[in-house]
């Protein structure tokens, strides 16, 4: 089998690359991000983090492609009229994390690039880091993967808010797990008056529900969760109400574009992997998800189509292997199975 990274090599040399340059011009690009890694030692989470050199060079990049970045709005209103201007690029953040105002916004502000935010306001108005994500760091770091996670978060919920910090604290002192993951705020999000600060400078915030509810398992909520999320974004910024939106981790319902529309929504985007050609549904819209074990190549390949394509192949070839029998399909499958 070949790895990824040959695939793409591969798809430079035979001129899918280009050929996907081409044939995807109309389609747009959304790159999706969420918090930089601040605390000492390497990111933590799958998606959630990268390093701060990390970012940098990924803006630095997508500027040197010559790529149009687009604000949302922008992009989604010429998306619907088929008038993007080729290969253009929106960026997008989820969650509000701290480091997003601290680290994230200065480079977006240094490259000149538009940028929206969508932002989970629960947390925003409490001193509180994220206490799931908390947890789950507090229980790697020590290496206790024996620790009941639920039970921790339970017990530290049920507490009083104001005990909370403290509740935490002493449970990562007990793992011997240090604070330098607290001094630097790694597990905030951002206060009111940093939204208020980021909208001042540029970066569009939008909505991405109160709690950052699962969306798929709780549909009944998603509408007051909206009106909820949307109050605080406006209470912080003074803004228009805001009208995009992000499904938390990418969880769908399909009674939720109907629910959004109704709720003055104009798009919604996944963190399904994919572009989105003129007359996608704006309620569903695909991006890439950048992390810290994304390599450069993919990145790029995104950026040029050719991960759609290479896609696309990998779909059909598992088509083919579900249709005949194994040992035909086989050789069909070979090259595309590493992706």
């Amino acid at each position: 089998m070949l790895p990824k990274r040959a695939l793409l090599r591969a798809a430079g040399w035979t001129g899918l690359s280009a050929l996907a340059r081409r044939a995807t011009a109309s389609q747009l690009r959304i790159l999706c991000y969420h918090g930089l890694w601040l605390a000492p030692g390497a990111p933590f989470g799958s998606c959630l983090f990268m390093t701060p050199d990390k970012f940098a060079d990924r803006m630095a990049r997508l500027v040197r492609s010559g790529r149009p970045v687009l604000p949302l709005g922008e992009a989604v209103a010429l998306l619907a009229a088929n008038r993007l201007p080729q290969a253009a690029v929106v960026i997008t953040i989820d969650d509000g994390w701290a480091s997003t105002h601290s680290h994230m916004l200065p480079v977006l502000e240094r490259y000149r690039l538009p940028a929206t935010l969508y932002a989970t306001t629960w947390y925003s108005g409490r001193d509180l880091p994220v206490l799931n994500v908390a947890v789950d760091y507090l229980i790697a770091a020590s290496g206790r993967a024996g620790e009941d996670r639920g039970a921790v978060i339970r017990r530290i919920e049920a507490l009083p808010e104001p005990d909370r910090l403290a509740a935490l604290r002493d449970y990562g002192r007990a793992l011997g797990v240090s604070e330098a993951w607290l001094d630097c705020r790694q597990f905030h999000l951002m206060r009111p008056d940093e939204i208020a600060d980021a909208h001042g400078r540029g970066l569009d915030i939008q909505l991405h529900t109160h709690r950052h509810i699962d969306v798929a398992g709780r549909i009944g909520q998603l509408v007051p969760e909206i009106d909820a999320n949307r109050a605080a974004i406006r209470a912080a910024t003074g803004a228009a109400p805001a009208e995009h939106f992000c499904y938390p981790s990418g969880t769908f319902h399909p009674s939720a574009p109907a629910l959004l529309a109704a709720s003055g929504v104009r798009s919604a985007t996944l963190v399904s992997e994919g572009l989105n050609a003129p007359g996608s549904c704006p309620y569903a819209l695909r991006r890439f998800v950048d992390a810290q074990h994304v390599t450069a190549s993919s990145f790029g390949a995104y950026l040029d189509g050719t991960l759609h394509y290479l896609s696309r192949m990998r779909e059909a070839a598992e088509r083919i292997e579900s249709a005949v029998p194994r040992q035909v399909a086989t050789a069909s499958g070979m090259l595309l199975c590493a992706l």
